[in-house]
């Protein structure tokens, strides 16, 4: 019986593992889909050679260390997603007059937004549509692959959907979500903007973009939106290693 349930766990951890690397079947690969499904794999290997890795941590202390280290870093990781998914429903209060920052990402060789960057301008434009008071910071400067900034691209965009030109303004020379954010903090105090924060992100990024955000004076909130749902395991896995190594290296 205990074999039998270690199989079927062992078969579990199979499946997500290959849900983890299902990307790489649409050419993308990141250490966030590898990392998670290199674990996954180990732990079926344990659970499928019991016996063998008993064996391998013959000394019992050995076996003790191996299994706090891994539970410490479970733990780790369970705690920094929920601290993503705390960040990611930061809403404002309607009341309170924030300044909206689109954070770019990529622009495809024809000048229009990828799928990422377009659900990114959707979120931002319904905050701006539901409070027309509100100003913007169209973030993203020119990748090597791109033919316009991502800024431009953003408010090029917003522009068409009917935002009025006027409300928003333009970082175009950042290449990080560091860069991201605080370069749109200098316009924002510059401008005489409200240094409340309205980040118009994907759900798993808030978190790093909250970070950024604060150390650069602003008070960050969310305008989340979801990634493609068969990405989105791999983004939050490669999003929690980044925090947790921010944590470790005091970045």
């Amino acid at each position: 019986m205990k074999r039998a349930l270690f199989r079927i766990a062992a078969v579990l951890c199979i499946a997500l593992a290959a849900f983890f690397l299902m990307p790489v079947f649409g050419g993308i690969l990141h250490f966030g889909m590898i990392w998670p499904a290199a674990v996954l794999l180990s732990a079926a290997a344990v659970l499928l050679r019991p016996d063998f890795f008993r064996r391998l941590l013959r000394p019992r202390w050995l076996r003790r260390a191996v299994s706090l280290l891994a539970a410490v870093c479970a733990a780790a990781v369970l705690v920094t997603l929920g601290m993503m998914a705390r960040a990611a429903g930061n809403r404002p209060p309607e009341d309170m007059p924030c300044t909206v920052i689109v954070l770019g990402c990529q622009v495809l060789e024809d000048g229009r937004p990828s799928l990422m960057l377009q659900k990114r301008i959707d979120a931002a434009y319904g905050y701006l549509s539901a409070h027309p008071d509100a100003a913007c910071v169209a973030s993203g400067g020119l990748d090597d692959s791109e033919t316009v900034t991502e800024a431009q691209c953003i408010r090029s965009t917003l522009v068409s959907m009917g935002i009025d030109e006027g409300r928003i303004y333009l970082e175009d020379r950042s290449r990080s979500t560091e860069e991201n954010l605080s370069f749109s903090a200098a316009i924002i105090q510059e401008q005489g903007l409200p240094q409340q924060a309205v980040i118009a992100s994907d759900n798993f990024h808030q978190l790093r973009a909250a970070i950024w955000a604060e150390r650069d004076g602003l008070t960050p909130y969310a305008a989340g939106c979801a990634s493609p749902w068969f990405l989105t395991a791999g983004y939050w896995a490669r999003e929690a290693a980044a925090l947790l190594c921010m944590a470790v290296t005091g970045m």
